[in-house]
């Protein structure tokens, strides 16, 4: 197993100016890399550039003149819509997306880090391990899968560094509201009761600092070249108790209130990953507790 200094290093992160993208680059910086962002919505400057990885022609044109050492791409339509009269524009992004700043990588010796989804499992056997036969249930992770595929493809056929890394649930503060963890506890926040399904559905939670953590040692290990690996902690946590404890913890007059929607056709039970092969092969373990992230995320909110 070699490791890789960072130090100096050009590493593009594609949807660098996302949610989990921010705080790569801020991890990058401290590891005295040399950071370049490609996103859709970013200040134009020396290292940072707006630009829709749609288009193919801007795509390579920067990449070109960057010619990064490696690529982390996080850049991605996310929907946990089922409806499939979105997957045209998920696999915009998502694939042909993908294939872009792929393609746009001619001549150029990258690591291509692929940040995939836990949701490609769908309703397998718990806890998921990366040789289960991927069983999609969205538009949304019949691309990532798609994606995954054509990462592993591409750069077999081009003799090209890769690493496809399947992240699970992760949290963190700031997030948008639109997930589920920072949706409860801004309406918490407001005084207002949160309004949830039963919670019976047990995911796999990561703190967001976890996540950034796996992606550094993912491009400071050789030895996940060729790589397809969880980013996962191994432990369940069920809704339901999960919003009990935030409640608990935050002591506001609102409540959770369980039961109060319906749940989604084609629900995923559970969705528990197997994190032995990471841990293996990069040596990456969680740091921070589901509990101990909740606190984090209350306090900086």
């Amino acid at each position: 197993m070699g490791i890789i200094d960072l130090k100096g290093k050009k590493i593009l992160v594609v949807g660098g100016n996302g949610y989990l993208g921010q705080f790569l680059v801020k991890a990058l910086k401290e590891n005295k890399a040399d950071v370049f962002v490609i996103s859709r919505n970013c200040e134009q400057s020396n290292s940072q550039f707006t630009i829709d990885i749609t288009n193919f022609d801007e795509t390579y044109k920067i990449i070109q003149k960057i010619k990064p050492d490696v690529v982390y791409h996080l850049a991605a339509n996310i929907s946990r819509n089922r409806d499939f009269s979105i997957y045209e524009k998920m696999a915009a992004v998502n694939v042909q997306g993908t294939l872009n700043v792929l393609k746009s990588l001619e001549g150029i010796d990258a690591h291509f880090i692929f940040t995939s989804s836990s949701e490609i499992y769908g309703n397998n056997v718990s806890p998921f391990h990366e040789n289960q036969i991927p069983k999609p249930v969205s538009p949304y992770s019949l691309s990532k899968i798609s994606a995954e595929v054509l990462v592993q493809t591409y750069c077999n056929n081009h003799s090209k560094k890769f690493t496809n890394l399947r992240v699970f649930n992760f949290y963190g503060e700031n997030m948008p509201e639109g997930f589920f963890i920072p949706q409860m506890i801004e309406s918490l926040k407001r005084g207002e009761d949160f309004l949830m399904t039963k919670g019976e559905q047990v995911r796999d939670f990561l703190y967001v600092g976890d996540v950034v953590d796996a992606l550094i040692l993912t491009a400071q290990n050789t030895s996940a070249y060729g790589e397809t690996m969880n980013v996962c902690s191994g432990k369940g946590t069920k809704l339901s108790k999960l919003a009990t404890a935030v409640n608990t913890s935050m002591n506001t007059k609102a409540k959770i209130v369980l039961g109060a929607i319906p749940y989604r056709n084609n629900e995923v039970w559970e969705m528990i990953g197997d994190p032995s092969k990471i841990k293996k092969s990069i040596g990456f373990e969680p740091k921070i507790s589901v509990d101990k992230g909740i606190e984090i995320v209350i306090n900086k909110s």
